[in-house]
C-alpha cells in the first residue's frame, strides 16, 4: 500500500543504529501498525515523514503476514518495545546514554529504573510529558532544552503516534547526532502494567481481540477505524501476489520459446 518497509532482524536494526552513532549521525526509528498505516494512507505529510526515515520495522503483525503474502516478506515482526529493550542494552554495553521521554507521572522514571536495573553501565534520563496538539508548543520548547543540555545519544519517545512525529520532525534538526525511537506505550510493558499476548495470538493476528478483553474503550480503533485499512491490507497483499504470480509464469514461457 506504499508504506516503505526495512526488511531488516532486530540486530540489524539496532546494528545499524549504533554504527550510525559511531559516525556520529542520529536518525529515527518508526514501529507502524495498522493504525499507523491508515494515517499514512490519509497524510501526504505523513508519507513525507516516511521516505526520510532512517529505519521503518513493522511493529503490527498484520503488515508482517501481508509482506509474506505478497512475497516481500520481512525477517521478523519488531515491536517498539523490542527496539527500546535492545537498544538500551546496546547503549549499555556501547557507553553510550539514552533519555526516556513521555508516558503518564512517573512512568519514564520507573521503565528507566528497571533497565538499569538489568544493563549494567546504562545511563538513562527521563523527561516526563505527554505531548498534546494543545500544548505542544510548550512542551517541544521545553523538551528540545533538557535534549541540548543533556545530549543523549538514544531518545525514546512514550508519547502517541502523531506526537512522536512531530518530536522527531522539530527537534531532530537540533540534535543531527541524536536516534529518535518512538516506543509508543511501551513503557507500560518495560514497567509489567501490561503483558504481551502468547505468541499463538499474535500469529493469529488477533493481538487486537486480546488488547479489547483488556481495553474495551480501544473497541473503536479496532473495530471501527481498524477493520477497513486491515481489509484493503489484505486485497492489495492478495492481488500483489496474484500479479507477480502471473508475471513470473509469463516470464518462465517467455524463456521456454525456441
Amino acid at each position: 500500500m506504499g508504506m516503505p518497509i526495512h526488511a531488516v532482524t532486530l540486530d540489524e536494526a539496532v546494528g545499524q543504529v549504533f554504527d550510525s552513532l559511531a559516525d556520529g549521525r542520529g536518525g529515527t526509528v518508526l514501529t507502524p501498525n495498522i493504525d499507523i498505516l491508515r494515517q499514512y494512507r490519509r497524510s501526504p505529510d505523513l508519507r513525507r515523514v516516511f521516505e526520510h526515515t532512517e529505519l521503518v520495522v513493522t511493529d503490527g503483525m498484520p503488515l508482517v503476514v501481508a509482506l509474506r503474502i505478497q512475497r516481500t516478506p520481512a525477517p521478523q515482526q519488531i515491536t517498539g518495545t523490542d527496539m527500546l529493550r535492545a537498544l538500551a542494552a546496546g547503549a549499555g554495553a556501547h557507553g553510550r546514554s539514552v533519555l526516556l521521554a513521555g508516558g503518564r507521572p512517573g512512568e519514564a522514571q520507573r521503565a528507566a529504573d528497571r533497565l538499569t536495573q538489568v544493563t549494567p553501565g546504562l545511563r538513562a534520563e527521563t523527561y516526563p510529558c505527554y505531548v498534546r496538539p494543545d500544548t505542544m508548543a510548550g512542551e517541544l520548547a521545553a523538551l528540545s532544552r533538557t535534549l541540548i543540555a543533556s545530549s543523549p545519544d538514544i531518545v525514546f519517545l512514550g508519547l502517541p503516534f502523531a506526537s512522536q512525529v512531530s518530536v522527531m520532525t522539530d527537534l531532530r534538526p537540533a540534535l543531527p547526532g541524536t536516534w529518535f525511537v518512538g516506543v509508543g506505550s511501551s513503557f507500560d510493558f518495560i514497567n509489567g502494567d501490561r503483558t504481551r499476548p502468547p505468541d499463538l495470538v499474535r500469529r493469529l493476528c488477533l493481538e487486537w481481540a486480546w488488547r479489547l478483553t483488556r481495553q474495551p474503550w480501544l473497541w473503536r480503533r479496532y473495530l471501527v477505524q481498524g477493520v477497513p485499512p486491515a481489509a484493503r491490507l489484505a486485497v492489495d497483499a492478495l492481488r500483489l501476489r496474484w500479479r507477480r504470480g502471473g508475471e513470473s509464469a509469463t516470464s518462465t514461457g517467455s524463456q521456454a520459446l525456441p
